[in-house]
């Protein structure tokens, strides 16, 4: 059966659960009921291009016999989470579009996302697009729909391809980018000028979702007027009751019930 709408998701930073999904997905079943098999749900994870050398990384440090560091768990925490941020944008920036860069290869998984979806379609390039981003998956969205509108990066092969399919491949019948505990301050608040990418169509709307509480999850409309004509910014509060008013929120936006209602309430409209 042909899906009527896609659903697409990014999980953010640091070590994650291999079905960092769950609990959206099965607050979207409750949410949806018989309506949710016409949705095509295809989450993206990227954290093995990540995870592996730090892993590597992290058991050179605390195995030799000369280092000593305390708060361990804190440590490998901002390794492992601020690790993937740096190593993406170090990536951006020394390998421009080299297939072998980690950098290129996040884009070309989205790329086989979109693929899987168009073929969940039936080949259909105008049917929409809801698109779920967590922490640093935010960053990496927001860097393919600029990057797809400038053609950069991955998109340098494709600049020359007006098809359909390539539009599709660009996001331009995104409908909804939903970001929850969303970094992207931490990346652009030191450049004079900061400018988000362009609605891939008219109808598309951003929905910024942030519990205050979270160090990690910023609002977004004061970057520049370029996201405060696209962005809504929306105060939530996450996560359980001994967890909500701390900054370990960041880590329950999945389960949230607020953010099940938002996301199906997007896809509804198609529905």
């Amino acid at each position: 059966m042909s899906k009527d709408v896609a659903l697409i998701t990014l999980h953010g930073m640091g070590r994650r659960n291999e079905r960092y999904f769950s609990e959206l997905e099965a607050g979207l079943q409750r949410q949806l009921g018989p309506r949710w098999e016409r949705v095509a749900f295809h989450p993206i994870d990227y954290a093995d291009l990540l995870q592996t050398p730090q892993d590597h990384l992290w058991r050179a440090m605390i195995s030799h016999p000369q280092n000593e560091m305390d708060y361990t768990r804190l440590r490998q925490f901002m390794l492992y989470g601020f690790g993937d941020a740096g190593s993406l944008e170090h990536s951006a920036r020394k390998e421009k579009s080299k297939p072998e860069g980690v950098y290129y290869k996040v884009q070309a998984l989205i790329q086989q996302t979109l693929r899987n979806v168009l073929h969940d379609f039936d080949g259909q390039v105008d049917r929409p697009i809801v698109i779920v981003a967590h922490s640093l998956g935010c960053q990496v969205i927001s860097n393919y729909l600029w990057d797809a509108q400038h053609d950069y990066h991955i998109f340098a092969v494709l600049a020359a391809d007006q098809s359909e399919g390539a539009d599709f491949m660009r996001l331009k019948t995104a409908q909804n980018l939903i970001t929850t505990g969303c970094n992207i301050p931490l990346f652009v608040a030191g450049l004079e000028k900061r400018i988000c990418f362009e609605r891939p169509n008219p109808k598309f709307h951003w929905d910024n979702y942030y519990d205050p509480d979270d160090i990690l999850g910023w609002p977004l409309q004061q970057l520049d007027q370029s996201y405060a004509v696209i962005v809504q910014d929306h105060v939530v509060e996450v996560g359980r009751r001994w967890a909500s008013w701390t900054p370990l929120s960041h880590s329950y936006y999945w389960g949230d019930k607020d953010i099940h209602q938002a996301v199906a309430r997007s896809l509804a409209v198609f529905l």
